[in-house]
């Protein structure tokens, strides 16, 4: 599976036939005003009529896109364990799509899933809420999770050793 389709997976179906209609709704819109029978009795030259028709499919497709773009935030919010109708609503109100660049600004990594029970464990919980099992390194000291490669603990600052990064005992 591509990542478009796993992206394109968390789309929730309804979004997607929302999309489908909006468009084609203001297809059926912008082909009844291009077409009607007043302006081609007026002989408007298709020099005229043809860039403004393709200009309204550009907003067509922007259309589409939008709101797809909308339906992606709900999905991906409820995936990563955010309040998705919040989200949602941001998205579609604040204008100028500011709402949807913030959400991807503001997002929540994905959670990870514990080995041994599979409960998805936020940022920032080393351990498991659901078994107890260790998700990710921790500092031996103080039980804060620490991230890949770092030779002290943020929190405390006890030293990791090399080999594995548990902290050394303070000598």
């Amino acid at each position: 599976m591509s990542r478009f389709e796993r992206e394109w997976a968390i789309v929730p179906t309804g979004a997607r036939w929302t999309a489908l209609l909006a468009c084609l709704a203001v297809l059926g819109f912008t082909a009844t005003f291009f077409f009607l029978p007043g302006l081609a009795e007026r002989d408007t030259p298709l020099l005229v009529r043809l860039p403004l028709f393709v200009a309204s499919l550009v907003g067509v497709a922007l259309v589409g896109a939008y709101v797809l773009l909308v339906g992606y935030v709900c999905g991906d919010a409820r995936r990563r364990g955010m309040h998705s109708v919040l989200w949602t609503l941001l998205a579609i109100f604040i204008p100028n799509a500011i709402g949807i660049i913030l959400y991807f600004i503001l997002r929540d990594p994905v959670p990870v899933p514990c080995p041994v029970c599979g409960t998805p464990a936020k940022k920032g919980h080393a351990y498991c809420a659901g078994c107890g099992a260790a998700v990710r390194s921790a500092c031996l000291q103080c039980h804060q999770p620490v991230e890949p490669g770092a030779r002290n603990c943020t929190r405390c600052g006890a030293p990791f050793t090399a080999a594995s990064s548990s902290p050394t005992s303070p000598s």
